[in-house]
């Protein structure tokens, strides 16, 4: 049982440290899309600005899910569901 736990927990702190990870990968995505565009297109700052606000909010929308994910995994499990009583 203590196996399940470490792995539990091993599993939750990898999946947060991804936060931070995806975040930077979604930025540098955005800017590299945004300062090929705007090679190609001749537009100086237009693409690399719009590509990159995408990428931060892309980024933070990441963030978000796996936050919500993790509170929601942990309160599930630390929660004791007590039967309701019956009115009558």
């Amino acid at each position: 049982m203590e196996d399940k736990g470490k792995k539990r927990t091993y599993f939750l702190i990898a999946d947060l440290s991804t936060m931070g990870i995806a975040m930077v990968l979604s930025i540098v995505l955005g800017l590299v899309v945004g300062l090929y565009l705007d090679k190609r297109l001749g537009t100086d700052p237009v693409f690399t600005l719009v590509c990159i606000l995408f990428g931060i909010l892309a980024g933070f929308r990441i963030m978000y899910r796996t936050y919500m994910r993790f509170f929601n995994d942990t309160r599930s499990t630390s929660d004791i569901k007590k039967p309701r009583k019956s009115r009558k």
